[in-house]
């Protein structure tokens, strides 16, 4: 009797555990995938470490030079700005220079032709005209 009391315990004990696996069978699945990597992995596990030091270094290395390259890129930026400023300072500088002095030729060369065209005012219109004066009384 005792043998069958037994015996009918571990069969009910193993319904309760197949009950539980079909109903946790993920759970039972995750543990033997992690079980059988542990036991593949383990030979192995200096390789493995090399081999992340290895892409951490390369990493870092890669970074340094997309910093690198992207501060270059600023100073190349920067450089070329200023260059920009200075030739458009330039050419502003020049401009009222040669505005100024063209507008000082220009004077003498009206007055010139006003006093020669003094009496006649058709003739003065015409050679302003040549000048770029347009409609002038």
């Amino acid at each position: 009797m005792i043998q069958a009391l037994t015996w009918a315990s571990v069969k009910l004990f193993f319904k309760k555990v197949l009950v539980w696996c079909k109903h946790n069978w993920k759970i039972l699945a995750i543990s033997l995938w992690t079980l059988f990597i542990w036991i593949v992995a383990r030979k192995n596990v200096e390789s493995y470490k090399k081999v992340l030091d290895t892409s951490i270094q390369s990493y870092k290395d890669e970074l340094a030079a997309v910093e690198k390259t992207h501060k270059d890129e600023i100073e190349k930026r920067d450089l070329a700005v200023k260059k920009y400023a200075d030739v458009i300072k330039s050419i502003e500088d020049s401009y009222i220079q040669d505005r100024e002095s063209l507008s000082d030729e220009k004077r003498k060369k009206i007055k010139e032709m006003v006093d020669d065209y003094y009496n006649d005012q058709e003739s003065l219109n015409q050679e302003l005209e040549k000048l770029g004066f347009k409609n002038v009384k």
